[in-house]
């Protein structure tokens, strides 16, 4: 059913004169997927959002090119508005330079999105992701904006506490810095299984079975990594999951190996299957960042021919 849909919604996507083409296309598809209406009123709405970010940011500000095309379907897929995701957009860049904790991704433009899925606009929202940003700001050798503005903007939409984040990062961390075969991917594990509420030992356990399960399975094997079996583990995948999202991959043969986008658009269906409370603390809000955030991946790979995830920067 869901690839099915995916499939309608991406003829009606590609059919649009200039608009997103490619890995571009198949991730503004799911996206709007999200929406009740059909998939030409979607798809509309998706290009009167375009249309609307691009006048008020110009050519050059952040994000242009098919990223917007991707945060248009995300914001029509969720009946949200541009002027909503440009006021939050703005109320970030205002409190940048008091809140002392660097530069902003883009703008604020990712911050922006998350903030605006989770109807987080009041100043208090954008105060608490200042304060999560400063609780979780690695040092400057470590730094990459992209990640902490994703991360802080997801935890600040959840109404976390700065020092409830960084407890359970910082537990999360020694979980997986015990094990040998984890003590590489020790922070990003960390803040994966702090964001989606997973505890760190589960987390661990589903990775350690994936890294071995995918070796009987080479065409997901091939495609990913060990990042993404990490994402994957903290989002609650298990071996049993992967015939599934095996025929998936199948089925989805069009779309681009590079940035692993058929592997994530696989997955994807599946965690959208699965994000209807049987995937326990893992939400809906989660999901949709792991939407998102693969699909943003996916377009910035396929731009640079670079194959790279959030997490493993």
């Amino acid at each position: 059913m869901a690839l099915s849909r995916l499939q309608a919604v991406h003829e009606t996507v590609e059919a649009i004169n200039g608009g997103p083409r490619g890995t571009a296309a198949w991730f503004a598809a799911y996206a709007l997927m999200a929406s009740d209406d059909t998939p030409e009123d979607a798809a509309a709405s998706m290009q009167r959002i375009q249309r609307e970010l691009k006048a008020a940011l110009g050519g050059w500000r952040a994000p242009t090119g098919e990223l917007l095309w991707i945060y248009a379907a995300v914001l029509a897929g969720r009946g949200k508005t541009a002027s909503g995701f440009l006021k939050i957009r703005d109320a970030l860049r205002d409190e940048e330079k008091a809140s002392r904790t660097r530069k902003l991704h883009e703008g604020g433009s990712r911050a922006a999105l998350v903030l605006s899925l989770a109807d987080a606009s009041s100043a208090q929202a954008v105060r608490r992701f200042f304060a999560i940003k400063q609780a979780i700001l690695p040092p400057w050798w470590r730094a990459n904006a992209e990640v902490t503005d994703l991360f802080a903007a997801s935890h600040a939409a959840r109404e976390d506490s700065p020092d409830t984040v960084r407890r359970e990062r910082e537990a999360a961390m020694a979980v997986f810095e015990a094990n040998r075969a984890t003590r590489g991917l020790k922070r990003e594990a960390a803040r994966l299984s702090a964001l989606y509420q997973q505890s760190a030992g589960e987390v661990l356990e589903r990775y350690l079975a994936l890294r071995e399960a995918v070796k009987e399975h080479s065409k997901i094997r091939h495609s990913g990594n060990r990042h993404i079996w990490m994402e994957w583990a903290a989002q609650g995948v298990t071996p049993a999951d992967l015939p599934v999202i095996g025929t998936n991959m199948e089925a989805l043969d069009k779309v681009s190996q590079t940035g692993s986008a058929r592997l994530r658009l696989a997955q994807l269906i599946w965690l959208g299957e699965r994000a209807d409370g049987s995937l326990g603390a893992v939400s809906a809000m989660a999901a949709l960042i792991a939407a998102q955030t693969a699909a943003i991946i996916a377009i910035t790979t396929a731009t640079t021919a670079a194959v790279a995830t959030t997490t493993s920067r």
